[in-house]
């Protein structure tokens, strides 16, 4: 019986950032599973770190558009991206608040939330309409707030319970806005 690994795509980021020294550092540490195979994606031109560049933004982008073209095309499973300077790729034309979005797009996706996921949390950035209060709730993918549910809500919890169907999501609801 033969069973393939997962192909984990790892995009380098910016160049001139940490992204580099933290894949490198990954990858050394013994402490990534074997179970998949990485393929680390994007190169280094002439860099200095802490002076991101025109030239190393348009690296880290072309990783970008190289990690999504593989994984539509079905060679990664995932794509785990490293940090980009947002100001030097706005200045290239990058039209997007982050990389997510980025896939988003690339993928055709319009429902969708970011995850950081470790072995026992995983966490997502969503906006659940306007409450000034900030509040915590056990969530199922029927929960509703404020009569219905947000679609990053909606995304997010049902990710998180794919495989736990049976276990309660603890959500909290925080309003980010500094003058309330």
């Amino acid at each position: 019986m033969s069973t393939t690994k997962s192909r984990i795509g790892i995009t380098l980021g910016d160049c001139a950032g940490i992204g580099p020294e933290i894949v490198d550092l990954a990858l050394k540490s013994g402490r990534v599973p074997d179970s998949a195979e990485y393929v680390v994606i994007g190169r280094q031109p002439n860099c200095h770190p802490g002076e991101p560049t025109i030239e190393t933004a348009r690296t880290a982008g072309a990783a970008l558009e190289e990690a999504v073209t593989l994984a539509r095309r079905g060679e990664l499973d995932a794509i785990v991206t490293g940090p980009v300077h947002k100001a030097r790729m706005y200045d290239i034309g990058f039209k997007f608040p982050g990389q997510t979005e980025f896939f988003a797009q690339r993928c055709g996706i319009k429902n969708f939330a970011m995850c950081l996921t470790a072995e026992k949390i995983t966490v997502a950035r969503t906006i659940l309409g306007r409450d000034s209060s900030s509040r915590s709730f056990a969530m199922t993918p029927e929960t509703q707030i404020d009569g219905k549910l947000q679609p990053k809500a909606r995304v997010t919890v049902q990710y998180v319970t794919k495989d736990e169907m049976d276990r309660a999501v603890r959500i909290v609801v925080r309003n980010n806005d500094p003058k309330k």
